[in-house]
Parts: C-alpha cells; sequence; structure tokens
C-alpha cells in the first residue's frame, strides 16, 4: 500500500522468521502535509501500515491486518529529523494464512513503536 509511495527500502536482511529493514521515508509525500502543516510527523497508522507491507513483501504476497493485540507508539518519526527508519520484524503462523508479527521501528538506540500484530496472507 505504501511500499514505492510513502517509503522505499533501502536494505533488507532476512533469515527465517526474522527480518530487518532500513527504510528511507519519502519527506514529500502529501501525508506530511496535512500531518501536521509546518511540523509534519509519520501518523501512527501509516507506521503500522508499513510494517504490514514489510511483511508482505518478505512474504511475497498480498496480507491485510486482521488484528492489533499491543501497539506502543514511544517516540515521533520526524522526517524532517530522521528519514530513515529501522524496521525489525519477527513471526510465526498461527493457522492457516495468519501470522503473529513482531515489529520494532527503531534508529540506533532511539524506539520509536514496537507492536504485535496478526496479519493475514
Amino acid at each position: 500500500m505504501f511500499l514505492n509511495d510513502l517509503f522505499t527500502i533501502l536494505s533488507e536482511t532476512t533469515e527465517g522468521a526474522k527480518s530487518v529493514f532500513t527504510i528511507k521515508l519519502n519527506r514529500e509525500h502529501p501525508i506530511f502535509s496535512g500531518h501536521f502543516p509546518g511540523s509534519p510527523i509519520t501518523p501512527g497508522v501509516c507506521i503500522v501500515q508499513m510494517a504490514v507491507d514489510l511483511f508482505a513483501y518478505v512474504q511475497g504476497k498480498t496480507c491485510r491486518l486482521a488484528g492489533a493485540k499491543n501497539i506502543k507508539f514511544l517516540q515521533i518519526i520526524k522526517p524532517e529529523e530522521r528519514d530513515e527508519v529501522e524496521y525489525q520484524l519477527s513471526w510465526e503462523p498461527v493457522g492457516n494464512d495468519y501470522f503473529k508479527v513482531k515489529a520494532v521501528v527503531c534508529s540506533g538506540e532511539i524506539v520509536f513503536a514496537k507492536m504485535s500484530l496478526q496479519i493475514a496472507c
């Protein structure tokens, strides 16, 4: 949904049921002009959807968010200050085409978000 629009993948490492992505946010994306004008921040719903998009990329198929057990936004992602962030994903299957996915969004020592998601593919 947002891949190659709101963000691009700079690097990816996948081993088994774990992936680490470095992504670059598109500072010029229209979403930032409305959220918020003059002081753009990455909307929480976009941070979650980017995790779903990255998981779909690893799986090589279309996926959707089926549920969220726990989402914690710990820091604001301001694209004008930091437009490269890392997504750390780990997952396990929990049924036919359903996965329990844990995601950490960070940059160095700064943790922006932690999530426990249910994703259907």
